[in-house]
């Protein structure tokens, strides 16, 4: 009797619940949350640095959307946190849309650290389908305000204080309405500025200013930081991170070893170092902070993070100093952080730095400076019309100098006087005495003969 019991009872409530589970059924599906940024770079950019900063991105729609965020921090600082977030329908350029009005806008203080600052829309009047640009400005200049960056993605554009930045994207989401399909289109990348185009860009490497970590010469422009030590080898640089080093560091200065203050960005925007991880452990996410004449130190935004390739072969890193609008004017040095995370330690090669004129250049480079090491020219001795005369001082001359050099000019130093009066009296005859014996031979010959003649007459 008690196992029919238990038998009604579970028919009981296998019953009572198939009306809920319809229910749940009949409910519309939850709104669709989809990224919009690229895979994870995890690159923080203040952008209150200074007047004017901006971040912005522009994205197509395929369907209608309820919420559009960015991923903001702060750094956990009190006093950080201000941004206007504004949405713009797009019109044929960056330019031309940001100077129209908003679809929607909203001002935000004072935000908590890595907010999803939002622009929030409803199911009666959503976002339509379209394309767009979301723009975050107008933040406190040095309170701490900033945006996430990924790596680029093909759903977005990212633009840093107004200038297409093609190699990452703003860390944001969309809610959707409902569950569509089809979520983001491609926006179409805005066309190339022309610059430069009545000169001639060179394909060779930056000689005044390339580094080869084979003499231990090039130790002074180098700082160990955060656990590091280098080591100098045959034909390279061993860069070595101690273990529970979480930022490992190494200074590069460039300012004082070419006759100008560092590189010119605008001239040689591209850097290239050439390196090799040692082990299959060690990490493969670098990053350096750039310094400049106006911004000498590491600061957060003036950075660019990189990939290793996940081999223990030599290979190019490449960087477009020129991709971050805050470099310019002379690269005097940076930070370089070789491993952005390296709880258990790590080694890594570096064989040389050099910078290029264009991204092209930088491509074709076959890592051979051999074609552009300018030999020191030998001398070739020319003959003279007539023998110099013996008694002359040399004069002070310059030796001749390879072309660009930074060596001190040789010089041939004069005799000192001492050492040529020495010379005239015993390493020289004297004309004078030698005359004054000619002519008394001369005159003792005369005599003789005059007496010989007497005699004969006689």
């Amino acid at each position: 009797m008690r196992k029919i019991l238990t038998v009604l009872l579970a028919l009981v409530l296998t019953f009572a619940l198939i009306p809920a589970i319809s229910a749940e059924e009949a409910q519309e599906p939850e709104n669709l949350v989809s990224t919009l940024s690229g895979d994870t770079a995890g690159l923080a950019v203040d952008v209150s640095a200074y007047e004017g900063g901006s971040a912005a991105m522009q994205f197509v729609l395929l369907s209608p959307a309820l919420k559009i965020e960015v991923c903001c921090p702060t750094w956990s600082r009190p006093s950080g946190g201000y941004f206007t977030m504004s949405l713009f329908k797009f019109e044929k350029d960056y330019a031309s849309t940001v100077a129209g009005s908003p679809v929607a806008s909203v001002r935000y203080d004072e935000f908590d650290d890595n907010q999803w600052l939002s622009l929030d829309f409803t199911a009666d009047k959503p976002l339509e389908a379209g394309e767009y640009i979301v723009i975050l400005d107008e933040p406190e200049v040095g309170q701490p305000s900033g945006v996430w960056l990924d790596k680029a993605t093909d759903k977005q554009l990212y633009y840093s204080d107004g200038f297409y930045d093609e190699t990452h994207s703003l860390r944001s989401r969309v809610t959707f309405l409902g569950n569509p399909e089809n979520t983001f289109g491609t926006p179409a990348k805005p066309t190339e500025e022309e610059h430069g185009t009545d000169t001639e860009r060179s394909d060779e490497p930056y000689m005044d200013f390339t580094i080869f970590f084979n003499d231990p010469d090039w130790d002074y422009i180098l700082s160990p930081q955060m656990g590091v030590s280098t080591e100098f080898e045959d034909d390279h640089l061993l860069i070595s991170v101690g273990p529970a080093s979480d930022d490992p560091q190494l200074i590069v200065m460039l300012n004082d070893i070419g006759k100008d203050e560092g590189v010119l960005v605008e001239k040689y925007p591209v850097m290239v170092m050439k390196v090799r991880r040692v082990q299959d452990s060690d990490p493969t996410v670098g990053e350096i902070f750039f310094f400049t004449e106006t911004s000498p130190g590491a600061k957060s935004g003036n950075n660019f993070r990189f990939d290793y390739e996940a081999t223990l072969d030599w290979q190019y890193v490449t960087i477009d100093l020129s991709s971050n609008r805050r470099c310019k004017e002379y690269f005097t040095g940076m930070r370089y952080d070789m491993f952005d995370h390296a709880p258990e330690g790590g080694n890594l090669e570096i064989e040389w730095i050099t910078f290029f004129e264009s991204k092209e250049a930088a491509a074709k480079f076959n890592g051979d400076f051999s074609p552009y090491i300018k030999a020191t020219p030998v001398p070739t001795a020319k003959p003279t019309e007539k023998p110099a005369d013996p008694t002359e001082v040399p004069v002070e001359t310059q030796a001749q100098q390879p072309e660009n050099t930074d060596s001190a000019p040789v010089t041939t130093k004069a005799p000192d006087k001492d050492d040529t009066d020495k010379t005239d009296k015993k390493g020289s005859p004297n004309i004078g005495l030698l005359i004054g014996i000619c002519a008394a031979l001369i005159v003792v010959i005369a005599v003789i003969i005059v007496l010989l003649l007497k005699k004969k007459k006689k």
